[in-house]
């Protein structure tokens, strides 16, 4: 995969927005981050729970590091 694909997946971790916008059409967000047809197939089948949860933790890390 590319280094696209990879900081799509980064910013689907940390920015809610994204992830929301991606969780209602992920080929569509997949295509406008300008990722290849194999990416957007790819992220088509991401395990959404896994995501949510994922997120939530890096969301929690962040958090901890800061204080």
């Amino acid at each position: 995969m590319s280094i696209a694909f990879e900081a799509f997946l980064a910013r689907l971790y940390v920015d809610a927005e994204v992830r929301q916008r991606f969780l209602a059409d992920a080929q569509g967000e997949a295509r406008r981050a300008g990722l290849a047809p194999d990416e957007v197939a790819a992220l088509a089948d991401i395990d959404r729970v896994g995501l949510a949860l994922a997120a939530e933790s890096y969301a929690r890390k962040r958090s901890a590091h800061r204080r």
